[in-house]
């Protein structure tokens, strides 16, 4: 029983910090990288963690789609983009 619910918060864990923490990041990247208040440029630091929060988003969407995708992929090209799983 105990396994169960480990691995169901596991689950749970996993699916709350993809399903509401990739739109987050995303939103924050946005936030960051907008102009500020008297229409001036990003600089330094908002603009370093904004695209370092985009940056984050697109790795995940693309492994997303290599891991949806994989036999697909591995049957066309050869090349399995996950071969540990």
């Amino acid at each position: 029983m105990l396994e169960l619910l480990k691995s169901l918060f596991s689950v749970v864990a996993v699916g709350i910090l993809l399903g509401a923490g990739l739109p987050a990041l995303y939103a924050l990247s946005i936030h960051f990288l907008s102009p500020a208040s008297d229409g001036s440029a990003p600089q330094g630091g908002r603009r370093v963690l904004g695209w370092i929060f985009l940056a984050i988003v697109f790795v995940a969407v693309i492994a997303a789609i290599l891991l949806i995708a994989r036999e697909r992929i591995e049957y066309f090209t050869g090349w399995d983009p996950y071969p540990f799983l």
